[in-house]
């Protein structure tokens, strides 16, 4: 008889492939370039929180913002022969990346990459498998993320490259064998957001009625909104 770590081994990395080509392959990576601008300083309400930018303006030097993650990502299929497959991410609230405003309006967040928690829970129906009928996921990873870009007339653009850390896709029939790489890569994407909005908003929605579907929004918001306190200026 196989036992049922053996048995769960193969649909581990036929399904780890698959999510990780259909993730990557959903997004192109980023591959424009901003230019220099002027840069306007940003006044504050009474509690000290950052107000709207007038329209045209980009944030000085040394202001930090956030940029909030909202990530749905879901592959789901039936192999035709009684086994169907579900697998869901999704991001744990209020995941964000923090990122700061360099000298000429240049946006990164070195010194500041701190990875954010991802949810996974699907399940896998093997009918003709006595040992593991059912098999279900659950579990957390992380994900980092690589952001630079640069403000222009008010509008920043960043470039996103985000990246799996340690993405073992644990099982109730047995987790799998072996080593999986350290960082493994997540969607890259090109966004741009409108400073002088209220929530500047971009990303992708990849439509559902295929094997895999998805929503990657991102929303730019600066330091002190939903009471979140300021962080310390990286070292020169």
């Amino acid at each position: 008889m196989v036992s049922m770590r053996k048995k769960s081994s193969s649909p581990y990395w036929i399904i780890l492939g698959l999510v990780i080509i259909l993730m990557i392959s959903a997004c192109s990576p980023p591959d424009g370039q901003g230019t220099e601008t002027p840069i306007a300083a940003a006044g504050q309400d009474d509690s000290g929180f950052d107000l709207q930018l007038p329209p045209g303006t980009c944030p000085p030097e040394g202001t930090f913002y956030n940029l909030y993650v909202d990530h749905l990502a879901v592959l789901q299929f039936d192999t035709g022969d009684g086994e169907t497959f579900y697998l869901k991410f999704e991001n744990i609230p209020q995941g964000y990346f923090p990122v700061y405003f360099g000298p000429l309006g240049i946006i990164t967040n070195d010194n500041y990459s701190y990875p954010i928690e991802i949810s996974y829970q699907g399940t896998f129906t093997h009918p003709n498998d006595e040992d593991c009928p059912v098999q279900t996921f659950e579990g957390i990873w992380e994900m980092q993320a690589e952001i630079s870009g640069l403000c222009q007339e008010g509008i920043a653009y960043l470039g996103v490259k985000e990246e799996w850390i340690n993405p073992v896709l644990h099982s109730s029939c047995g987790d799998p064998p072996g080593i999986v790489s350290e960082t493994v890569s997540a969607p890259e994407l090109e966004v741009e957001f409108n400073l002088s909005e209220d929530f500047p908003r971009d990303g992708i929605k990849i439509p559902e009625g295929g094997l895999f579907h998805a929503t990657y929004q991102y929303t730019f918001l600066p330091l002190g909104e939903n009471g979140i306190p300021p962080l310390p200026f990286p070292d020169e």
